[in-house]
């Protein structure tokens, strides 16, 4: 359906790949004078000059990428208010990252994809750097979002205001008793399964426009995803499920917009499966 190794263009990068590794290039020593001097304003420059390849990645569409110098940027961050003590700790990760930036522009100049997932490691180690919590995969997956799902075979019917509330009050309780069920492993998880995927279905069925039928198209996958799983859910699939039925609820209250990191989330967990 979607596929994470996306068609790159490598023209506009290569008419700025000059301007990025020398930004880059004074990073690096920025950092290495930090390092000998304990001069703050040279930690400050590091950090300019990897916020300066964070914008020049994201201008050309390189998200996976402009992440993972975003999460560079944001340790540098750290560092300022840490200081020397904690640079010996992290000066490894920084390394690494600083190097797979610079080879992963290599290989796309070369022609590999763009699959910014090879990069998790290097980012999962950026981010607890800084003593947070593992990152989810999903922060690096950047899904073609532009594909749309296939026709509905049977046309959306009209719905008055009062039509469709009744509706989602409805469904959002048949989701949320199915949720429960299946959380708690209480009686045939199939079946509690069933509630979800019912729920969503008849949600799905009165979103008219492609892009919002998207979302709970691609959310009705996700519980088919599930079907096969066994033990306790993941922590975070329970929170993926907990932020669909918020979402159910902001359909409730008008709001048929659907965050870009929820769609892509679902998508990378369907991916999985």
């Amino acid at each position: 359906m979607m596929n994470a190794a996306s068609e790159f263009d490598p023209g506009p990068l290569t008419w700025i790949r000059g301007e990025i590794e020398l930004s880059l290039d004074r990073a690096g020593e920025a950092l290495g004078h930090y390092e000998q001097s304990g001069d703050a304003t040279q930690l400050r420059f590091c950090r300019t000059h990897v916020h300066q390849v964070h914008g020049a990645l994201a201008m050309v569409g390189l998200d996976g990428l402009a992440q993972l110098a975003e999460a560079l940027e944001a340790l540098l961050g750290a560092l300022e208010e840490g200081g020397q003590q904690i640079l010996a700790a992290c000066s490894v990760s920084i390394n690494q990252a600083v190097a797979a930036i610079r080879k992963y522009l290599d290989d796309l100049l070369a022609g590999e994809p763009d699959q910014p997932l090879r990069l998790f490691p290097v980012y999962a180690a950026l981010v607890t750097a800084r003593g947070l919590p593992a990152p989810s995969p999903a922060d690096l997956f950047f899904p073609d979002l532009s594909l749309r799902p296939p026709r509905p075979s049977v046309p959306v019917a009209p719905l008055s205001a009062e039509q469709l509330n009744t509706l989602l009050k409805a469904e959002r309780g048949r989701f949320q008793k199915g949720l429960l069920a299946w959380l708690r492993q209480a009686g045939d998880p199939h079946e509690a399964l069933e509630h979800l995927h019912l729920a969503l279905e008849n949600i799905e069925a009165t979103q008219a426009a492609p892009n919002a039928r998207a979302f709970w198209w691609s959310a009705l996958a996700f519980i088919e995803s599930l079907y096969g799983r066994h033990g306790e859910p993941d922590p975070e699939v329970r929170q993926l499920l907990a932020r669909i039925d918020t979402q159910i609820r902001r359909l409730l209250e008008g709001t048929r917009t659907v965050a870009e990191r929820l769609l892509r989330d679902a998508l990378y967990f369907i991916s999985q499966a």
